[in-house]
């Protein structure tokens, strides 16, 4: 007659018990600090564009995927030599580590710098959110000293409508900045998403980022915040009519 097997003593079950704890553990603490070592990795690598040559009429485009996607930006602000400097799906802090990890260069004309977005999606109150950008103009202070950065409004879109009033504080927030600072200029672009209203078809089928006819919209207050931004001597030189 076959007779079950005796249960395990109490002992072998705390061991054994302990292992299975120990062995999550060991999973879960493996994967958040592979997590944050490519964190790290990835917030060491300078921004795109960081090899190509600046010169006196080049600007320098820094963001989050807005900009990352702005594959006309070339085109768009032409005869200015605009560097796409976007990085998909970056929060301001790493975009802060990737400019401070760039190699020694010449500073641009302009910085247009479009970011926040992500941080707010990500869980960062607006205080949060203002505050890393102010360690981002510290870092550039402290690498370009005075170079003039052209603060672009978060975007409203429809995939992040209920984030709309912790976006509004952040743009509130860039208005008073650039207030009380002479190297930050404001541009709003916010009217220019809405249609009768409501959200204009500036957006693709994910309902965040735009279209290229979000992006046509931004060219010419883009263009008129540089224009602000730069030295009178530099737009005179660098921002020729061009045909469009």
């Amino acid at each position: 007659m076959h007779r079950p097997a005796p249960p395990l003593s109490r002992s072998i079950r705390k061991r054994t018990g302990a292992l299975i704890v120990l062995a999550i553990l060991t999973v879960v603490l493996g994967g958040y600090w592979l997590l944050a070592a490519r964190r790290d990795d990835d917030g060491a690598t300078p921004l795109p564009d960081a090899a190509r040559p600046t010169a006196r009429c080049t600007l320098w485009f820094i963001g989050s995927s807005t900009i990352a996607r702005w594959v006309t930006l070339s085109t768009d602000m032409a005869p200015w030599d605009a560097h796409r400097r976007g990085v998909n799906g970056a929060l301001i802090p790493a975009l802060t580590t990737r400019l401070a990890s760039a190699p020694s260069a010449p500073p641009p004309a302009v910085i247009v710098f479009y970011a926040g977005e992500n941080d707010i999606a990500a869980g960062q109150t607006p205080q949060q959110t203002l505050a890393a950008f102010d360690r981002f103009l510290a870092t550039k202070v402290h690498l370009y000293g005075h170079l003039p950065v052209v603060a672009v409004s978060l975007k409203p879109s429809p995939s992040r409508f209920a984030q709309r009033a912790e976006q509004t504080a952040v743009n509130d927030g860039l208005i008073r900045r650039a207030a009380r600072r002479s190297d930050l200029h404001f541009v709003e672009i916010r009217p220019l998403m809405l249609k009768g209203g409501h959200l204009g078809p500036f957006y693709g089928q994910d309902g965040l980022h735009m279209n290229a006819a979000g992006y046509a919209r931004w060219v010419g207050p883009i263009l008129q915040g540089i224009r602000r931004a730069a030295p009178a001597s530099t737009v005179a030189a660098c921002d020729k009519p061009v045909q469009r």
